[in-house]
């Protein structure tokens, strides 16, 4: 906890005349994180990852003199889209592309207008104390009242050609209004092979019939530790739709909560996350349906190969008195080694009678006779493989409406499977 601290007063003194009030929400929240400490394995919440990398690690914040020069090709930039860069944690306005009706503030701004969304509302998630204190990137991004954004706004954060361990920590906020329409893609990079860690947290409000659909991708080097806290808030007759990809990383660790702010609001959650070597992949999903006529849908999958491990702890909560929840939520697994772990726990908490609720997990390995069959056929053994795992996948690809992010994450998951099967 020490470099953490001294970090942290590096960071005070980095900006010495700071907003006081922000000043104090800092200072407040890291005496909560240092109340908290890193979690260990006698966390029931936290019980199968290890932090212990993250909490000995040498990190510092990442400062001025670590913004390298900008690449010529910007990697993972997807066609046709409105695009926010940052690189080593430093936003960089004059590459930002940003439609009529979109607008991106500062921190400081947003933070005077709308104190309470950096509260931390006595949180015991160490990681949103820790960001709290020490957030040094990120935007607010507000969609306004009744806009309508063709192109999906692409953000990506990238992490590259850096000289010792950093770490940033990001705070997001995305808003729509009323009645408007957006995607957002919210793009995590990783191109290092000296150790990073970044700690993000966003905070996605979605107003009365607005309709969000909010793609989150991770990809980075086998050196870099990930932890995420994910808030959706959705008013009245709103629509949200997401999908995250995770790929990469030593550890990623992702806390995701929805609530349902208003009634007849809809939500879908998909997420696929592929892990290699001694990967260790980690998400936690709550749900909680506090309103009449709202819908939730899961469906988180994992691929696991070599060593890797991974957690799947989803939880929906229907509140007394709600009425016609709807809600659902599956989680898959696909193990393509015997040393591969999955560690799965789908959770109900009913107070309510008039809901129509459902849950399951399975995990299991390639079936041998769909692969038989595909042998059958004249397939080669490793194409037989690659189909099916191809498939196993799809579910979570296939719903992206915009042609060019499917097919920017239909390209990950391939080469991720080329690579797993050329090593394999």
């Amino acid at each position: 906890m020490t470099q953490f601290k001294q970090q942290f007063d590096a960071l005070l003194d980095y900006w010495p005349d700071e907003n006081t009030a922000l000043r104090k929400v800092r200072m407040n929240a890291f005496n909560h994180f240092n109340k908290l400490g890193f979690p260990t394995k006698k966390w029931e919440e936290w019980q199968f990852t290890d932090f212990s990398e993250i909490r000995k690690s040498e990190y510092r914040l990442s400062w001025s003199e670590d913004l390298p020069e900008l690449p010529d090709n910007i990697p993972g930039r997807i066609s046709n889209t409105h695009f926010i860069f940052m690189i080593n944690g430093h936003y960089q306005p004059q590459l930002s592309d940003l439609p009529k009706g979109v607008t991106v503030s500062t921190g400081l701004n947003h933070f005077h207008g709308h104190p309470d969304d950096y509260k931390i509302n006595g949180s015991e998630n160490p990681f949103l104390a820790l960001n709290t204190s020490m957030m040094n990137s990120g935007v607010p991004i507000i969609v306004e009242n009744n806009a309508v954004i063709e192109k999906p706004i692409q953000v990506i954060y990238l992490m590259t050609d850096f000289l010792e361990p950093l770490m940033n920590h990001p705070r997001f906020i995305f808003e729509l209004g009323g009645n408007a329409q957006a995607s957002i893609i919210e793009h995590y990079i990783g191109i290092s092979s000296i150790s990073h860690y970044v700690n993000s947290v966003s905070k996605i409000k979605v107003d009365q019939n607005a309709q969000l659909s909010h793609i989150r991708i991770l990809e980075t080097d086998d050196s870099a530790n990930y932890t995420a806290s994910t808030q959706y808030v959705l008013g009245q007759d709103a629509q949200l739709n997401t999908t995250s990809l995770s790929s990469g990383g030593r550890l990623f660790r992702h806390d995701i909560k929805l609530v349902f702010d208003g009634l007849g609001a809809k939500a879908t959650l998909n997420g696929l996350s592929l892990t290699e070597k001694a990967q260790h992949h980690d998400q936690h999903v709550i749900v909680d349906h506090g309103n009449d006529a709202c819908q939730s849908h899961q469906l988180f999958k994992y691929i696991l190969a070599d060593k890797a491990s991974g957690v799947f702890n989803g939880k929906v909560v229907v509140r007394e008195h709600t009425k016609q929840t709807d809600a659902d939520q599956s989680n898959k697994n696909l193990l393509l080694s015997p040393t591969a772990l999955m560690n799965a726990n789908p959770q109900l908490e009913i107070y309510a009678e008039d809901v129509k609720c459902a849950h399951g997990s399975t995990t299991g390995q390639i079936d041998p006779e769909a692969l038989f069959y595909l042998r059958s056929r004249g397939i080669s053994k490793k194409k037989a493989i690659e189909l099916i795992i191809g498939g196993f996948a799809k579910d979570i690809i296939t719903p992206i409406q915009n042609d060019d992010v499917r097919y920017y994450i239909n390209n990950k998951v391939t080469n991720w499977l080329e690579g797993v099967m050329h090593h394999g």
